[in-house]
């Protein structure tokens, strides 16, 4: 190889180029020139930039990030070690981060601390400069790739152009287009004197545009939600104290008042406090041979879901008689025979319904399981005015902080891991063509990351603790599920279902990402190569709105069928791209760094296999 351009200079081409470091001595191989173009600095790359507020953190904990393959990597290439994010801050990046400012956060830092994303920033370009000091030859543009024609040349916005040999297109998270809904809610606040912010990457938001000691309306209760609480909150000059064991928010009176709602009405579930040891071998049913019951084409919702929902329930249940069997009236033996009795009859089962015998079997409503209730906990419910609604919501977030840091409920850690394994291998099924393109629009890029989000990627404890004191200052409101939003002459408007009347406002905040349709991307390099038919997006009936599509080992598939022998793209954009993040929790054969090996010994011609016929899918995960 000659020259390689990474076109974005984030964590996952920092990943990628650790195992370029990793594979060529091992192999003999060598790279003689290797650029990286990205306007924000390499290595942490936009969104885990260090010039960004300090309030913003992580939603892991700094012993649950890596960005180093590890000998549970199902991997062809070496492993060389490297740090997590925990053991770097104590070790060998402690006097970097004092270097930064940053030494506060050592105070009290240990793996179970949320790091802030300034010192995940640190932790990610020292990894960089690692992966460029054993490649020897790097060089880094602060500049935005604008072009790529024909020839392989990049162009930048600065005027410089680089001649390629190959181009990795790794721009990660990147801005949309307005949808019709947020373009129509922008030109009415205009013309009507309200103020809208779209969704999008909160730390990016201008948040100054919004009332001091307003109503303000905000659809969306993720983590997009709590950054903008804590910018608008703390980030305005208030400050949270403890008194009698008990966290309270003094005001400064810049803050506006939030009223919150979103599809559920309620936060994400609190990362759990504690990890002690699984008694499940959840999840089952989700080896090939299982699955071939149902033949090669899987429904998601008739398939998948009902195992999923199945698993959950019987990790919760293995694990609670596993840790205090005193807690159920029946053995294991009897409840698990029960259990499988409810698969489906492709599995052998019945559909059989358990409830009453769970009733019977486990006395305290608290030890049961019941997805429904985990998953739309405000579902049927209704009250008379808001104040009864919040209240309910507001006891309902204490009851989920209280149960994330007790261990007698260690259920919902196996909840978490079994739901975490389904998650990945669902995508590699999806990889592997088994669902139809509507199926994996709908339910999997869809229903089942927002179930993933909502269980496995809450927000740190503390931050719905901080919630709690702004409900009780009065700063924060609850709407309950099912908001919808609407104008009425010179206000935007919110009202539930779950609840009668409606909340007006002269503000509203969309506090999530916008939908990442490939074809709205807002970004000149992909917009071009689209135009040109270089990269094609899924489509349905001739409906573009899908991702990027690829073959097996990230070529773009351009609009005639054929792919560049040498481009490569990957990212959340990338057809089945979602569930390979460039970092993930030590020891769990992650994903992205499986195609970061791959993709690297594929760049050094090290794999011959990886160009035959079984890894050129027609498209990268479907079999339409």
């Amino acid at each position: 190889m000659s020259t390689l351009v990474f076109i974005g200079g984030g964590p996952r081409t920092t990943g990628i180029l650790l195992r370029l470091a990793a594979n060529i001595p091992a192999e003999g191989a060598h790279i003689t020139d290797i650029h990286v173009i990205d306007p924000y600095p390499a290595g942490s790359g936009r969104i885990w930039r260090t010039k960004q507020s300090g309030l913003l953190w992580m939603n892991s904990m700094a012993q649950d990030v890596t960005i180093f393959a590890d000998d549970s990597v199902e991997m062809k290439g070496p492993v060389i070690p490297g740090p997590s994010l925990a053991e770097w801050v104590l070790g060998i990046g402690r006097e970097q981060v004092k270097a930064a400012g940053l030494g506060e956060e050592l105070e009290h830092f240990s793996g179970r601390s949320f790091a802030s994303r300034r010192l995940q920033s640190l932790y990610l370009d020292w990894a960089f400069q690692e992966a460029v000091a054993r490649l020897g030859q790097v060089t880094v543009h602060e500049a935005l790739a604008i072009g790529l024609d024909d020839s392989q040349t990049v162009h930048l916005d600065n005027g410089l152009k680089i001649q390629a040999d190959t181009v990795v297109l790794t721009q990660g998270h990147l801005d949309m287009v307005k949808s019709p809904e947020s373009a129509a809610l922008a030109s009415i606040a205009a013309t009507e004197g309200l103020v809208y912010v779209p969704p999008g990457f909160t730390a990016d938001q201008d948040l100054s545009v919004l009332p001091s000691g307003k109503p303000v309306l905000v659809r969306g209760f993720g983590l997009a939600f709590i950054d903008a609480m804590v910018l608008l909150m703390e980030g305005r000059g208030g400050t949270f104290v403890t008194v009698d064991d008990q966290l309270e928010y003094i005001a400064s009176g810049a803050e506006p008042e939030l009223w919150v709602g979103s599809r559920r009405g309620v936060p994400y579930l609190p990362k759990l406090g504690y990890s002690v040891s699984l008694h499940t071998d959840a999840p089952l049913y989700f080896d090939d041979d299982s699955l071939s019951a149902f033949g090669f084409t899987l429904d998601y919702r008739e398939h998948i879901f009902p195992l999923l929902t199945w698993n959950l329930q019987y990790a919760h249940y293995g694990q609670l008689l596993a840790t205090d069997p005193s807690r159920a009236t029946v053995s294991w033996e009897e409840l698990s025979a029960e259990l499988h009795r409810t698969l489906p009859p492709e599995l052998g089962g019945s559909d059989h319904d358990i409830s009453a015998f769970l009733e019977e079997a486990i006395p305290d409503p608290a030890d049961r399981f019941d997805f429904l209730k985990l998953d739309k906990p405000l579902s049927e419910l209704h009250f008379s005015n808001h104040f009864g609604l919040s209240e309910h919501i507001a006891n309902y977030i204490s009851d989920r902080i209280n149960r994330a840091s007790d261990p007698r409920y260690s259920m919902d850690q196996a909840v978490f891991f079994t739901l975490l394994k389904i998650y990945f291998r669902v995508h590699e099924l999806a990889e592997a063509g088994r669902f139809t393109l509507n199926d994996l629009r709908e339910n999997i890029d869809r229903s089942l990351h927002n179930l993933f989000s909502y269980i496995a990627s809450g927000p740190p404890p503390i931050r719905l603790e901080q919630l709690l004191a702004l409900n009780r200052a009065g700063l924060v409101h609850f709407l309950g599920p099912d908001i919808r939003i609407g104008i009425d002459d010179t206000h935007f408007t919110a009202s539930s279902a779950a609840t009668e009347g409606e909340i007006k406002a002269t503000a509203l905040i969309d506090a999530y990402l916008a939908s990442d349709s490939a074809s709205a991307v807002d970004d000149t390099l992909l917009q071009n190569l689209l135009q040109a038919g270089e990269v094609t997006v899924e489509s349905i009936d001739g409906s573009i709105w899908g991702k990027f599509l690829v073959d097996g080992i990230g070529r773009p598939i351009r609009h005639d069928g054929t792919t560049h022998p040498s481009r490569f793209l990957l990212g959340p954009l990338v057809s089945g791209g979602g569930s390979e993040a460039p970092f993930s929790r030590p020891g769990t054969n992650a994903r992205g760094f499986q195609r970061a090996d791959r993709l690297a010994r594929k760049l050094l011609d090290l794999d011959e296999d990886l160009d035959s016929d079984t890894q050129l899918a027609t498209a990268s995960r479907h079999p339409d």
